[in-house]
């Protein structure tokens, strides 16, 4: 019985220790970039971003999403345009991810702007940094 018990500790240690090594290994964590999107040259003026021909955007988006890319997007409800929150490790690659876009690269849409993002308030976690100060 004790003999088990040194195992299973033994096992534990080794576990925790590969589990920081890996961690260490891992690559710097991704910053967030704010991306607004706005009506490009080739919007179909009179016609509502639904009927756009924004189906390849979509599934896109669902890709980025699939890989980590994409924290969260929509339209904004007066169909100018819509927001895309990406994880990317620097600006280059949250300007290059939004213009591989295909709304964006097909014209239908055009990247207004690119902003760097940190998110302080999350309702969906309680993330806040008023819940540190006590």
């Amino acid at each position: 019985m004790l003999l088990s018990r040194i195992v299973r500790i033994g096992a534990a240690a080794a576990a925790l220790a590969v589990a920081g090594w890996l961690l260490a290994q891992s690559p710097p964590p991704s910053k967030q970039y704010v991306v607004l999107l706005k009506r490009g040259p080739k919007w179909v003026a009179g016609k509502p971003a639904a009927a756009q021909d924004l189906g390849n955007h979509g599934r896109y988006l669902q890709e980025q999403m699939t890989k980590g890319a994409l924290q969260l997007a929509g339209p904004f409800l007066d169909d100018s345009g819509g927001l895309v929150l990406y994880n990317a490790k620097d600006e280059a690659e949250a300007r290059a991810i939004a213009g591989h876009d295909p709304g964006v690269a097909g014209g239908i849409l055009a990247v207004e702007s690119v902003r760097p993002f940190y998110l302080a308030f999350d309702a969906a976690s309680g993330k806040s940094p008023f819940n540190a100060a006590k």
